[in-house]
């Protein structure tokens, strides 16, 4: 009976066990709390129906800013050693330009400098995406986009609650769509860096 007990919970540590995270360093848009936490949730979903064994840790933070994220994602890599991508999404919510500016590229130069696989979904608020992408290039990360390219703005996508912008926060649609519209470079950052 002992031995059944122990196999059993060696089945179930193992089926709910990942190969690796992917860490979702971000604000209320990584966050998605309007839309139930879809972003992540369903990145999670996508890869499992991929094949790959991994979790998506949601580490997004509504009204998070660029300033305050280094340290979090210190210590999410401390807390959790298995993590092998980011997905960093600084958010507008900064209001000096400068200031975001200047802390995106502390967080992409210490992932760069600890080789972690990045990916970097800019903002127009900080950023062209032409000025993003060379960032990204800079840095050794690879360029999403605007973290709300290809998500219609209308009431299936966002909220209209007024919030940074005049269609606010994305609901659980609009947070759904853009895990699903980062899905391939996710893949193919996995594929090119041998990510297991």
């Amino acid at each position: 009976m002992k031995q059944l007990i122990i196999s059993l919970a060696f089945v179930l540590l193992s089926t709910n066990s990942f190969a690796f995270e992917i860490f979702a360093l971000g604000t209320s848009n990584t966050n998605c709390r309007a839309g139930g936490h879809a972003y992540t949730n369903t990145l999670s979903e996508l890869l499992t129906a991929q094949g790959i064994n991994a979790s998506v840790l949601n580490a997004g933070i509504d009204g998070d800013r660029p300033t305050f994220m280094l340290n979090r994602l210190e210590q999410g890599l401390k807390n959790y050693p298995n993590i092998k991508l980011v997905l960093f999404e600084p958010g507008p919510n900064e209001q000096n330009k400068r200031f975001n500016l200047e802390y995106t590229e502390k967080i992409l130069a210490y992932l760069q400098e600890i080789k972690m696989p990045t990916i970097y979904s800019s903002t127009t608020f900080a950023q062209t995406a032409e000025e993003a992408e060379m960032t990204a290039k800079k840095y050794g990360a690879y360029y999403y986009g605007n973290w709300s390219r290809s998500v219609p703005r209308d009431r299936e996508n966002y909220t209209f609650d007024g919030v940074k912008s005049p269609s606010g926060h994305m609901a659980a649609k609009g947070c759904a769509l853009w895990a699903k519209n980062t899905l391939p470079l996710i893949l193919q950052v996995i594929k090119e860096k041998n990510i297991q």
